[in-house]
Formats: structure tokens, sequence, C-alpha cells
């Protein structure tokens, strides 16, 4: 199978951290390149670490992590120390015979290793280089440091998101970290392509901070068509309504109600059948405007009765564009998402057990189906690497292993037990622990 898969014959070295990076390079392995995932044991990637199973710390927490798991699969896996010299010698011997380098330390980490582009081109001259760094690689920020929450801010999203009588909120995931990795993926497969017409390599500059800005959309676009400056409008939108966050029957249930037009609220009126919606006020989007507060006061009492499930259902059977709130089990347990095969179970040996996992977010048609190996366990691929594919003998193995050139465990793990959940749930960390998690995914 792996030999129909479009990017048979295509290697990666990825020395990446964490989500934006190993996220990026997830669906080019799953679709047949070879990647090779570099680590140090003095730095190993920071997602072996969390979630754990069973919220518990077993006697190899550092192959156990489910972050990493997720974004990692069908890679192979190698320790690296790149502070030695014969550690930066057996990476330039690596991109040698390597098509792709791509790796999210700030721009002077590589740099200070003398594993930038230029020195790499040296070695591969048309070797291609993405470096995915939080605000790029020149500019008076270019070494700042970038974790997910401080880069949504200066994108403009936190300042955007929240209620208008509060402050600003940041999101519940770090959004800026998939947005830098879907753009990292089709940087590299628009590298590939350019390389295969004209040969050469290339230089992916990749900026997180510069993704973030231009998926703000219509906000910036506010200010560069109007000179105005959005701010934060809770649920609500200044054109349009209903459109907020409804509560329906339940402990914390909601859903989406959105109405664009005259033509869905005559849509919306007649699925609903409620003498209250006949409203003549609100016919017209500048009615409904004008009276919003009382309008939504009137929706939401119509759904606090009701499942969440089935007024998504009659409303989008009406035509109304309507999407019940979900939790993460709810997403998990879809049945939506299970016709679709978008979960597979994939098997991992104990404490981890059967896991479901994500698929690659789009298939191909006439192509396999993409690979599902598990992640790499730490320097699980070392001997296959530095003796099969570099030529390195036994002796000289050895040798590297004893000068902890490389190695099989992480000099610090980097793992400590969670909160008991007792403790999460009193924090407002938790909404709940679910007794029945594994029989709801079918583990």
């Amino acid at each position: 199978m792996i030999e129909s898969l479009p990017l048979k014959g295509i290697r990666i070295i990825e020395p990446g951290q964490v989500w934006a990076l190993p996220y990026a390079i997830a669906p080019l392995a799953a679709y047949g390149a070879e990647v090779i995932k570099v680590e140090s044991a003095v730095r190993p990637d920071s997602s072996r670490g969390s979630p754990q199973p069973d919220a518990t710390v077993g006697e190899e927490p550092w192959n156990d992590g489910g972050m990493y798991h997720e974004a990692n699969r069908n890679k192979l896996g190698v320790s690296l120390d790149l502070n030695t010299d014969q550690g930066k010698e057996l990476f330039k011997e690596l991109v040698s015979v390597s098509d792709v380098v791509a790796q999210n330390f700030p721009p002077r980490v590589m740099r200070n290793f003398g594993l930038d582009y230029p020195a790499l081109q040296k070695i591969k001259p048309d070797i291609i280089v993405l470096d995915s760094t939080a605000y790029g690689s020149s500019g008076p920020w270019q070494n700042y440091i970038g974790y997910g929450s401080s880069l949504q801010a200066v994108t403009g999203l936190t300042y955007v998101t929240g209620y208008e009588d509060s402050g600003p909120v940041q999101g519940g995931i770090l959004f800026n970290d998939t947005l830098g990795a879907l753009n990292a993926t089709y940087a590299i497969l628009l590298a590939l392509a350019h390389r295969e017409r004209t040969g050469q390599g290339q230089w992916i500059d990749l900026s997180q901070y510069e993704a973030g800005v231009a998926h703000l959309g219509e906000a910036f676009m506010e200010f560069a068509m109007n000179s105005e400056v959005p701010t934060r409008r809770g649920n609500t939108h200044p054109d349009h309504a209903p459109y907020n966050i409804y509560r329906c029957a339940g402990e914390d249930d909601w859903v989406s109600i959105t109405v664009t037009s005259d033509a869905e609220w005559a849509n919306f009126v007649r699925t609903v059948a409620e003498p209250w919606a006949s409203n003549s006020d609100w016919e017209t989007f500048e009615g409904r405007l004008a009276q919003r507060e009382s309008l939504d006061d009137a929706v939401g009492k119509w759904t606090a009765t009701r499942n969440k499930h089935d007024v998504m259902h009659l409303l989008q059977a009406g035509g109304v564009a309507c999407g019940a709130v979900y939790n993460t089990r709810e997403i998990a347990t879809d049945p939506h998402h299970s016709d679709r095969g978008f979960f597979t179970i994939s098997q991992h040996p104990e404490p981890v057990g059967a896991r479901p996992h994500s698929a690659p977010l789009f298939g191909l048609t006439g192509v396999p189906q993409p690979l599902e190996a598990l992640a790499p366990k730490f320097g699980e691929y070392n001997h296959q690497i530095f003796c099969d594919l570099l030529g390195k003998s036994e002796a000289a193995f050895a040798e590297l292993l004893e000068h902890q050139v490389i190695a099989d465990i992480p000099a610090n793990p980097g793992v400590t037990p969670p909160p008991d959940s007792a403790g999460l749930l009193r924090m407002g960390f938790l909404a709940e622990r679910d007794a029945e998690y594994k029989t709801r995914l079918g583990i």
C-alpha cells in the first residue's frame, strides 16, 4: 500500500516540538512520506507529557502522552543531541539523504547549531527547509518567545473575543498552533511541487503570528475598508438576528442559531410554527436588529424547553443554520463522525491501550487509506536510521550511546502526575469526569 501513496519516496527530517510543527507534518506522514522525528535526551518533545492515560503516570510516561501520539503517528523517531559535534554531523548526514527539514525552534536555535538553511543548502542544494517560528525569521520580534496564548493575543483574536461589557477572552484552544500547522503543510507541498518542476530547493519562512492575522478575516477588513476598529460583541452579529447562542433543556446545553436573511427568517417562522415568531416587526432584518434583545429573549424561551439535538435537526430540516454546542464527549461519540470514518481506533501497548485518533482532514479519490502506524517511542528507530540508513557500524552505534549522543530514555522525562480529578473539578478546569468513557468510545 505504501508504494501507491502520493508522498512515497519523500523523506522529511522533523526536529519539531509540541503541536504546531508535528501536526503540520502528520498528514504528510500519513500519505507516505518517511518522517524522521528528531528529539534529544535533554529536550524530548514536551507533548509526551500530557495527557496521560486515565490521569496516571506509568513506568514510561514519556511514551504514553496522548497529545504526542495524536500528532506523531506514522513517523520514525530518533534521539540526537545537537549540542555535540557528533550530533551535528549525524544531522547533516541525514539532511544529505533527505528532501525536507521542518523545525519550529526560535530562529537563533538552528543558526547557533550551524544548521540553518544556508548551511544545509551547502550540504544538499535542493533541500527544502521549513522554519515555522512564532514571529518569523526576521524583524524585531524574531526571537520573542511564542506560546499559543501570547500569539493569540497579538493577532487580535483575543481582543475581539468576549462579551460587550467584559475584557478580552482567550480561546479555549491554542488556535494559532493549528493555523500555523495547516499553513506549513501546504507550504511544504508547494515547495515540493516547485522543486519537481525546477529542481530548486526552498526556504520557507513561516510566521505563526502572520498566519493568525491572515485568518482574522472580517474584523481586519473592517479597519482596512472602513477605518473601524471592531470590539467584543459576545455571540451576536452587527448585521444579523437572530444570531446567538441559546440555552436548551439540560444542565449545560445550548444551540447556535444563525439567520442571515429575510428568507431564512421566513424558514424559521414556518419551521417553529409558533405564534410569537409571526411578529410582523421581525419580517425584515432592520426590524429584527432594532428589536434584537426581545427577539433573542423569545427564541431563548422557545429553545429552553427543548433538547438541543432536536432543535438542531428541526431547524436544519427547515433551512435554518443551527448547531448544537458540543462538548468533547459529544464530539467523540457523534454518529456523523462515525458514519464518515473520522475516528479510528489504534491499539497501543499498555497502559495506553486502545484509543481513538482523528483521521487526516481529507481523503483522496483513488488513493489508498492513509497509514495508521503508532507514534514512535523515544529513540525507537535509532538503530534503523543510524545503522541501516546511514551505514554506521555496531561499534560506532555503541559509542554513540556511550557518549550520549543518542539515547533511548530521556534524561528528564518531564512528566509529573496531573492534579487529581476532584481538584481539577473544584478549580473549574473540568466539567466532569466520565467513568463510562471507554464504553462510549467503543474501547
